[in-house]
């Protein structure tokens, strides 16, 4: 587990818990960002015991300390991804099959501080996402 996960955790008082790092142990070996349902399901395969409920509390927390993304595509489910050791990214979803891929390119970081100078906003984060239909499904 990234170390600076951990430290982040115990700095907000947030003890790691069993289902707590089984839970961040899956989004991170996950390669693409998935569901809350997704993760329950994952957890109890592994045999933890927690439900569906405290695993949305522990992904809006991790959120709230910045260590989740929330990646909000166009399928109408949040999937979530760690953010810490990775880098700033996009996605693009297919329509079709619902294939994500990881766009490593961030377009947009001019226009970004653009906006930042002219509202005077202190801007924490963006999200970009396309979808469109791969090579398969065309």
């Amino acid at each position: 587990m990234v170390e600076s996960i951990l430290e982040s955790l115990k700095t907000a008082g947030k003890k790691l818990t069993k289902p707590r790092k089984a839970l961040l142990e899956i989004l991170e070996s996950s390669p693409l960002p998935i569901t809350a349902a997704e993760v329950y399901a994952r957890l109890r395969k592994g045999r933890h015991a927690i439900d569906l409920v405290t695993v949305y509390r522990n992904l809006a927390m991790l959120q709230e300390l910045g260590l989740v993304n929330p990646v909000g595509l166009h399928e109408g489910q949040m999937r979530y991804e760690v953010c810490h050791g990775r880098e700033h990214h996009h996605h693009i979803q297919c329509r079709g099959c619902g294939l994500i891929v990881d766009l490593l390119l961030c377009p947009i970081k001019k226009l970004t501080d653009l906006v930042e100078r002219q509202t005077k906003f202190a801007i924490e984060g963006h999200a970009l996402e396309f979808v469109g239909w791969c090579p398969q499904c065309r």
